[in-house]
């Protein structure tokens, strides 16, 4: 499926295709895929994914049909969606080669899930609205019992959690409650919003919620925070793709009828953006609304952007926040909006920005699988290393999970670049 938004590349992906979850289709176009990307190899330093390729490939002299199943699965297993191989590419649709390979992965995951189902344990992980409902109410003793040795080998041998791994904290309520109780009365001159709150501001980082708020606020923007469930993206990592569409479904049908209201949808997380503004018009194909949900969807910080560029950004900053090591997570990248967090941070007084490209490799739950942890970490370790010889004031990235990737990696725990905007007001 050839499907163009926003100035993006394309993407192949059709759920509709007859073909789509026929396994013999399938390994033909992981062959045709590989037949291109053995021959460019530009990709070999991204992920796991291409090595294992390019290994197997290497192996049977150059000859993809000798290949076995398991080795043509493997290169699909070990893809974690980053997407840093799609938006590099230059052979991704509309080429005629119609190169997406993170999109030839999930179709193999999909088609993994609905013929083999996957562990209850990698299903639950998954699920952060169930984990999320279930944690809030203990905060304190899922967070402590979260950091006891002993428990985290239990959750290692049990759940495949590798005990060296960070794992978020739990919010002691959810930012959507916090903003009922808390919410600052503004004017709302410059625009009404949608903040989608995503499971990771909702259910575990409340302060960096709390500073978007208020951020929002300061450039007096109207802003509501409606019930809507998680963006679907977590069950990429199993193939779930029907629990993926039911939460599409369930937050198109949230979201329009603020669109309606003229309202736009801001979004904190690069790769819950993703996901709604590229993602839901492919898996709800169907329904004109998600597209045009998609088209109301903005990055944060390309929002604020826009306000500064209208003159109607906030820039009463107090604090001058010294020198940034800012990473842009992949996803980011893919949402292909630019540097606007760089440009915002840039505004304030005597700060300077020096900006790191590279992958965290910490994903949703790669990052945090025993079986994935030591290939997550390394794909990391240049990023780590970066982060490291800048020495730096502040490390700062827009997604909390490759923070806490980059914590283990540095011992530094970084910022969100609206926490950066918070601290940098005064507020």
């Amino acid at each position: 499926m050839e499907l163009a938004i926003g100035g993006t590349k394309d993407f192949e992906f059709n759920i509709k295709d007859p073909k789509f979850l026929d396994e013999n289709a399938l390994w033909e176009e992981a062959k045709r895929v590989y037949s291109k990307c053995k021959d460019c190899r530009m990709c070999v330093t991204y992920c796991p994914s291409f090595p294992a390729l390019f290994d197997a490939v290497d192996k049977h002299d150059d000859d993809l049909s000798k290949l076995s199943k398991e080795e043509l699965a493997l290169p699909l297993e070990l893809c974690f969606h980053c997407k840093q191989c799609y938006f590099k590419c230059p052979y991704t649709p509309p080429h005629e080669w119609k190169i997406d390979f993170p999109h030839l992965s999930l179709r193999y995951k999909v088609w993994k899930f609905k013929t083999k189902g996957a562990k209850l344990t990698d299903r639950f992980l998954v699920n952060t609205d169930l984990v999320g409902k279930l944690s809030v109410p203990f905060a304190p003793i899922v967070n402590t019992v979260n950091n006891i040795k002993p428990v985290r080998v239990i959750l290692e041998n049990f759940m495949g959690i590798d005990r060296r791994a960070k794992l978020p904290p739990i919010n002691s309520q959810t930012l959507i409650d916090w903003y009922k109780k808390n919410r600052n009365p503004v004017k709302g001159e410059n625009g009404k919003v949608v903040v989608f709150p995503t499971c990771l501001f909702n259910y575990n980082y409340l302060e960096k919620g709390i500073a978007l708020l208020r951020v929002l606020e300061k450039n007096d923007l109207w802003v509501e925070i409606p019930e809507v469930q998680c963006c679907g993206i977590p069950f990429f990592d199993v193939g779930d793709i029907d629990a993926s569409i039911a939460k599409a479904k369930h937050n198109v049908q949230v979201l329009k009828s603020y669109v309606d209201a003229g309202y736009d949808i801001i979004v904190p997380v690069p790769t819950c953006a993703l996901q709604i503004k590229y993602e839901y018009p492919l898996l709800l194909p169907d329904d004109p609304e998600a597209k045009r949900v998609s088209e109301k969807v903005f990055d944060v910080h390309e929002y604020l952007w826009k306000l500064h560029e209208k003159g109607k950004f906030n820039k009463d900053f107090k604090v001058s926040m010294g020198s940034i090591a800012y990473h842009i997570p992949c996803h980011l990248k893919s949402l292909n909006v630019g540097y606007r967090a760089v440009a915002l941070m840039r505004l304030i007084p005597n700060t300077k920005v020096k900006l790191i490209e590279r992958c965290s490799g910490h994903d949703g739950t790669f990052g945090v699988k025993k079986q994935t942890f030591d290939m997550a970490y390394k794909v990391g370790s240049k990023l780590f290393e970066d982060i490291k010889s800048s020495e730096a004031d502040i490390v700062v990235s827009d997604c909390p999970l490759a923070s806490n990737q980059i914590e283990l990696g540095t011992g530094k725990k970084p910022l969100h670049p609206i926490e950066v905007l918070y601290r940098a007001y005064g507020l």
